[in-house]
C-alpha cells in the first residue's frame, strides 16, 4: 500500500514527456486524470450532489415529459415519443407507466384550464430548478467562480426547455430512419450482419452524444469539445451497461418487491436515478480533469505558499503580462504564463484570479479561435507599479468579511501614526518601479 500511495503521490507526476513509449505516456496521463477525478469526486463532496439531483429530477420529470408530449402531438409523433420513453426506462416499466399517465393527465387538466395558473408555475419552477441545479453542480466541478446573470439564466434556460423536446423528437426520427434502412439491408449477406451490429451500437452512440453535449454546454465556462468526447463516451457506455445489468438482475429483487409490494417501483426508480447521477457526475469530473490535469501537478495549493512568495510570483506574472503588452505581443494564457515563469499552473491560476480581483489585469477571449482566455493589463501600464501591486494585494481581502477594529485599545495613536507613515513611505518608494521596467 505504501508503494501504491507513493506512486500516485510522487512517481506518477515525475514521469515526463520523454518517459517510455507513447502508449505508456498516454496510460500514465489517464491514470493521473482518473486518480484526480476519483479523489476530488469524494474529497470535494461532488458525490453528495447526486441525491439532491435525483430529487429535483423526480419533481421535474412529469412536467418535462408533459412538455415533450405536447410538442410531439403538434408533429403527430406522440406515440413515437411514448415508445422511446418506455425504451429508455426499460428497466422501470412501472415507473414509466406512472410517469406517462401523470404527464397525459397533466396535459388534459392544463387544456381544461384547471391548472393553467398554478400548474404552469409549478412546471416552470420544477424544470428551471432542475436545470439550475445541474448547472450549479457542473460549475462546482469546473471551479467556476462567475455565475450567469439573471437575464442569461432566463434566456438560456427557456431555450433549453424548448430544445429538449425537439432534440428527443430528432433522436427518435433518426432512430426510425436507421432502423428502416437496417431492415432493408437484412437481405444482403454482408450488409445484414453489419447493420445488426450498428443497430446494437446505436443506443450507445446516441447516449454518448447526449453526454458530450451536456459536458460541453452545461458548465458556465469554455469546455473543449475534444476533452469531452472520451468522458462522454464513458458516461454513455456506463449508463447503458448499468441499464442492462439492472434489467437482468431484477430477479434478485423479488424479496424487495415482496416487502414493498406495488410501492417498490418508487424506491427502485430512485435507486436507478441515484446511480445514474453518480455516473453522470463522475464522468463530468473526469471531463474537468481531462482538460485541467496540468493544474494539479503534485496537488500543490496556493495556501501552502508564504505571502512573500505569493507577492514575488505575482510580480513575475504581472511583469510578463505588462512587458508583452508594451511590446505589442500576443497575450498569454494561464498555462503559457505558468510555463514562462515556472510557477505551478494551479498557483498561477489562483494568482491571476487575485490580480483580476484588484483590477490590474483582465481576460481576453478571442471568440473566433478555440484558444483559452489570455491575460492583459486592464489599465495604463505606466500606472502599474510595484507599490500599487503591494498595496492592493495587502489590502484586498481573500474573503469579504468586514470587522470593526479598534486598535487604539492596545496601540497608542502615536504608534499607529508612526506605522502608517513608514508604510506610506514604503509604498511610495516601491511606486517608483514600473512593472514593465523591472
Amino acid at each position: 500500500m505504501d508503494k501504491i500511495m507513493k506512486f500516485f503521490q510522487t512517481d506518477i507526476w515525475q514521469a515526463g514527456d520523454d518517459t517510455g513509449s507513447k502508449p505508456l505516456r498516454l496510460l500514465i496521463g489517464w491514470l493521473r486524470k482518473l486518480y484526480l477525478a476519483v479523489r476530488f469526486f469524494f474529497e470535494r463532496g461532488h458525490a453528495d450532489y447526486a441525491p439532491a439531483l435525483s430529487f429535483s429530477l423526480m419533481l421535474a420529470i412529469v412536467p418535462v415529459v408533459a412538455v415533450v408530449f405536447a410538442v410531439a402531438r403538434g408533429f403527430g409523433l406522440d406515440s413515437l415519443i411514448e415508445t422511446w420513453f418506455r425504451d429508455t426506462l426499460e428497466g422501470q416499466p412501472q415507473a414509466a407507466d406512472v410517469i406517462i399517465d401523470f404527464a397525459k393527465s397533466y396535459i388534459v387538466h392544463t387544456r381544461s384550464g384547471m391548472f393553467i395558473g398554478v400548474g404552469l408555475l409549478f412546471m416552470l419552477y420544477s424544470v428551471l430548478s432542475l436545470i439550475y441545479n445541474v448547472e450549479h453542480v457542473f460549475d462546482e466541478i469546473w471551479r467556476v467562480k462567475n455565475r450567469r446573470s439573471p437575464m442569461r439564466i432566463l434566456l438560456d434556460y427557456t431555450a433549453l426547455l424548448f430544445l429538449i423536446p425537439v432534440g428527443i423528437i430528432v433522436i427518435s426520427g433518426v432512430n426510425i430512419f436507421i432502423y428502416s434502412i437496417a431492415d432493408r439491408l437484412q437481405a444482403f449477406v454482408v450488409l445484414g450482419p453489419l447493420a445488426k451490429g450498428l443497430i446494437r451500437l446505436l443506443p450507445f452512440v446516441m447516449m454518448s452524444c447526449v453526454f458530450i453535449f451536456l459536458y460541453v454546454f452545461m458548465p458556465n465556462t469554455r469546455v473543449k469539445f475534444s476533452k469531452a468526447v472520451v468522458p462522454g463516451i464513458i458516461a454513455g457506455v456506463a449508463t447503458m451497461l448499468f441499464q442492462f445489468l439492472y434489467i437482468h438482475f431484477q430477479i434478485y429483487l423479488t424479496s424487495y418487491n415482496a416487502i414493498y409490494g406495488s410501492f417498490a417501483a418508487l424506491p427502485l426508480f430512485m435507486l436507478w436515478l441515484l446511480i445514474s447521477w453518480y455516473i453522470v457526475l463522475f464522468c463530468g469530473e473526469l471531463c474537468y480533469m481531462n482538460q485541467n490535469a496540468d493544474y494539479y501537478a503534485y496537488l500543490v495549493r496556493t495556501e501552502d505558499v508564504s505571502h512573500d512568495a505569493q507577492l514575488i510570483m505575482s510580480l513575475m506574472l504581472l511583469k510578463v503580462i505588462c512587458s508583452r503588452f508594451a511590446d505589442a505581443q500576443q497575450p498569454l494564457t494561464a498555462l503559457e504564463l505558468a510555463r514562462t515563469t515556472d510557477i505551478p499552473i494551479r498557483i498561477t491560476s489562483d494568482l491571476l484570479y487575485r490580480l483580476r480581483s484588484i483590477n490590474l489585469i483582465t481576460e481576453y477571449l478571442d471568440s473566433e479561435s478555440d484558444r483559452e482566455a489570455a491575460y492583459q493589463p486592464s489599465q495604463d501600464i505606466a500606472n502599474i507599479t510595484v507599490g500599487k501591486l503591494v498595496e492592493l494585494l495587502d489590502s484586498h481581502p481573500d474573503r469579504h468579511l468586514d470587522l470593526e477594529l479598534n486598535p487604539e485599545k492596545v496601540l497608542t495613536k502615536k504608534m499607529l501614526a508612526t506605522l502608517g507613515e513608514h508604510r506610506k513611505q514604503f509604498i511610495e518608494t516601491l511606486g517608483d518601479y514600473q512593472l514593465k521596467d523591472l
